[in-house]
Formats: structure tokens, C-alpha cells, sequence
């Protein structure tokens, strides 16, 4: 019982801290927000060639998102890969946490290959 009356008290404080840190922390940027400046379209933000380190060299990951290619409501949001800079953002900023890491959840072993390449089918 004594237990019971040290530890509920303690997840009543640890749920309540959660709630006042969720509601002070930042809102995330939607795509659109991010293609407002680096955009306009996500085409356009293809066509300006970025390029990152991939295992088989560079690559424009921007090209690949989505897969199946489609509307630029499918591709996923832009804080997936990179940072969330201010607005406006701070003098000399440079993004420097762009990663490819999101991408090798799926493409495993650090190949960007077809998982046919690996694993036979039409994928």
C-alpha cells in the first residue's frame, strides 16, 4: 500500500509535466510551409539537383520521394529528413542534419538498391 501512495503520485507528475511540455513545444513545419521558401513545388525543389553521400555515391534523394512518384501530397513531410530551422532563419544558417538515415529503415545494409536486386520479385 505504501508503495501504491509513493508511485502514484509520481506518474501523476510525470503525465502532467508531458502535458504542459507538449503544449510549449514548437509545431512541427508542414511541407508546405518548407516548399513556401524552397520550393514552390516539389518539382522545382527536384530540379535544383541537391545532392547527398549515398553507399554508391551522390544522389538527389528528392528525386525518390515517393517511390511511386505521384502527387506531392504523398511524399512525406521535409522534418523526416532535415531540421527545423526559425523563421526567418538565423544569419549563415546552413542545414547540416540532412540524413539519409530514414531511408535505410527499408533499405537495409546501407544499399540504395531495388529490394528486387536482393530479394527477386518486380519491387
Amino acid at each position: 500500500m505504501k508503495t501504491i501512495k509513493v508511485i502514484l503520485p509520481a506518474l501523476l507528475s510525470f503525465f502532467l509535466a508531458g502535458a504542459v511540455f507538449a503544449q510549449n513545444a514548437p509545431e512541427a513545419m508542414k511541407k508546405e510551409q518548407c516548399l513556401a521558401c524552397h520550393g514552390p513545388t516539389f518539382d522545382e525543389l527536384i530540379k535544383k539537383n541537391v545532392q547527398a553521400q549515398s553507399d554508391s555515391g551522390p544522389v538527389n534523394p528528392h528525386v525518390w520521394i515517393p517511390h511511386a512518384g505521384g502527387p506531392e501530397k504523398a511524399a512525406t513531410e521535409c522534418i523526416d529528413c532535415h531540421a527545423q530551422h526559425s523563421i526567418p532563419p538565423k544569419p549563415g544558417y546552413k542545414d547540416t542534419s540532412a540524413s539519409l538515415e530514414p531511408c535505410y529503415a527499408c533499405h537495409h545494409n546501407y544499399q540504395l538498391k531495388k529490394c528486387s536486386s536482393c530479394h527477386g520479385g518486380k519491387n
